[in-house]
């Protein structure tokens, strides 16, 4: 289900809120009113860890057979504070056990 943002006319209150496509704008969390517009706004992406996973391992690859350790390293790195996932998190200590840094 997508993620709207809305704009209450009487109070000026913004907030956002998960629908299906065909319901309707629901009423104003802040003051109750019933006026509230649909904003334009950039479109909520959620990766999951799992999808997230592999992708990260494809571009370590990448960079470990172009001989980049460090880019590698520091890719890895800054991927598991991103990721909460074991296995990027078991990646990153690969590299850093291998490169010796």
């Amino acid at each position: 289900m997508p993620l709207y943002e809305y704009e209450c006319a009487v109070c000026s209150g913004s907030f956002e809120v998960i629908l299906d496509l065909d319901e309707t704008a629901p009423p104003c969390p802040n003051c109750g009113g019933d006026e509230c517009r649909k904003l334009i706004g950039a479109p909520a992406v959620h990766i999951k860890a799992d999808q997230a996973t592999g992708r990260i391992e494809k571009r370590v690859k990448g960079y470990l057979r172009a001989g980049k350790v460090k880019d590698a390293v520091r890719f890895a790195d800054k991927a598991s504070s991103m990721v909460k996932s074991d296995k990027v998190k078991q990646i990153a200590d690969k590299l850093h056990q291998k490169s010796g840094e």
